[in-house]
């Protein structure tokens, strides 16, 4: 604000000094129209024309201190009068030559400030004019002055209302900062305040406690994940300790000590599978993997999976056909894809009876492709439906303990970090559908 200020003061004295010297040019050229106009209404008459000469020096302001002097048409000095008569100031060589008349110029006489001098011609001779510029230059400097001396004040001014201005504008921010530091992991749900005036303070308060929402379901589900991950571990290694507790505790055979042997075998694998299956859940939750993303066709992978369940159909009677016919392709990565499908068809083969059907079906849609894995099980209630992505959780409808209810949960992960989704849609008749939606892939390069 100071420094528009200043510019514009400047631009208003630079103006009116070029306006005060038009002025002066203006007053000196309709006073020296009136000596010429005289001097022509009088030809040779030079007593009138000093007389004329003497009544404007003395109806002139006092500190313009006029000068006037008359030439002959050779430029002859015939009458000085005013300061003229203490001065000697030369023809402008054009004047004298008949030319057109150069305008006003300044003369220095070491009267501190410069005389303004008009000459001009007319039937009977040369007029001169001569003006002292210091009531002008001290008019300009007058408004200079003003300028000048009102700096300070502008600067308090400009300083005040900008301290009052950048503490009104840093408030929000210095809140938002102390409200960072009270958040921690124990109170990710505290929100940052907003003002309310919708800005771009209130806008990064918003995208703040947009990302502390995210963290803190990031947070609970970790917790979450952690305690049912625990609770898993724990259940195997408590049955191996309590189991060789017991062994221990007396003498055995050593066809005893085998049988022993083999449950613990039974659990260690059961413990395997357990931290195998949370590991690849942790790594699909961590996103893909650039180096390992390629361009993958949908219909060819579904056919892979179909095929390498078949077997597992045949062994429990159970139909198992493929109809992919989407005819397009995702950006993925393909070891990732292929455990997504068989995570669900091989849920689909657990709760389908003997004598039932599991359908794999894949079509176009619009901007992604769509696959469906259908059963003919006992279904889904609505309690199956809101646990089916849960870790650890297992349908009422599981016909044995085998599992640990990850399945469905990584299938779901691996679907996000695709960019897709999964949900279980309505059957028709009975058994469960479970459709993944995910993106296509840009069109390969020729």
């Amino acid at each position: 604000m100071l420094i528009t200020t200043s510019a514009f003061s400047a631009y208003v004295y630079n103006r009116a000094e070029k306006r005060i010297d038009k002025d002066a040019g203006l007053l000196m050229e309709l006073q020296l129209a009136q000596l010429i106009e005289h001097m022509d209404a009088s030809p040779g008459s030079v007593g009138d024309w000093r007389e004329f000469a003497d009544l404007q020096i003395s109806s002139g302001d006092p500190e313009l201190r006029l000068g006037i002097e008359f030439f002959d048409p050779e430029g002859r000095r015939l009458i000085s009068v005013g300061a003229a008569s203490m001065m000697e100031v030369p023809l402008p060589k054009r004047v004298l030559l008949g030319k057109s008349d150069p305008g006003v110029r300044e003369v220095e006489v070491g009267w501190g400030y410069p005389y303004l001098v008009l000459s001009g011609r007319g039937e009977q001779g040369i007029a001169q004019l001569m003006i002292y510029s210091r009531p002008f230059a001290r008019s300009a400097a007058g408004i200079r002055d003003a300028f000048i001396s009102a700096l300070p004040v502008m600067l308090l001014l400009t300083a005040g209302l900008g301290y009052l201005l950048s503490r009104g504008s840093l408030r929000p921010i210095a809140t938002i900062t102390r409200s960072a530091r009270r958040i921690s992991s124990q109170s990710l749900q505290e929100k940052i305040p907003t003002t309310g005036a919708g800005d771009e303070l209130d806008e990064l308060a918003g995208t703040l406690n947009d990302m502390l929402a995210r963290i803190h379901e990031g947070v609970e589900r970790m917790r979450r994940f952690s305690g049912d991950a625990a609770h898993q571990l724990r259940t195997p290694l408590n049955a191996m300790q309590g189991e060789l507790d017991v062994t221990l505790a007396k003498e055995r055979s050593p066809a005893e000590y085998r049988v022993v042997l083999g449950d613990l075998l039974h659990q260690v694998v059961t413990l395997s599978d357990t931290v195998n299956a949370i590991l690849r859940l942790a790594q699909s939750e961590g996103g893909l993997d650039p180096a390992h993303t390629v361009r993958v066709a949908i219909d060819p992978l579904l056919e892979d999976v179909v095929d390498f369940f078949a077997a597992m159909a045949e062994e429990h009677g159970v139909e198992l056909v493929a109809a992919a016919e989407s005819k397009g392709a995702v950006r993925g990565d393909p070891t990732w894809l292929h455990q997504l499908f068989a995570n669900l068809v091989h849920n689909a083969l657990q709760y389908t009876p003997e004598g039932g059907r599991v359908a794999v079906e894949a079509r176009p849609a619009s901007s992604e492709v769509l696959v469906r894995v259908r059963d003919t099980g006992p279904g889904m209630t609505e309690a199956d439906r809101a646990i089916a992505f849960s870790r650890f959780q297992r349908g009422s409808a599981s016909a044995s303990g085998d599992g640990l209810g990850l399945g469905l949960a990584l299938a779901r992960e691996i679907a996000r970090a695709h960019g897709g989704s999964i949900e279980i849609e309505a059957p028709t008749g009975r058994g469960a559908v479970f459709a993944v939606r995910l993106p296509l892939a840009p069109a390969a390069a020729r």
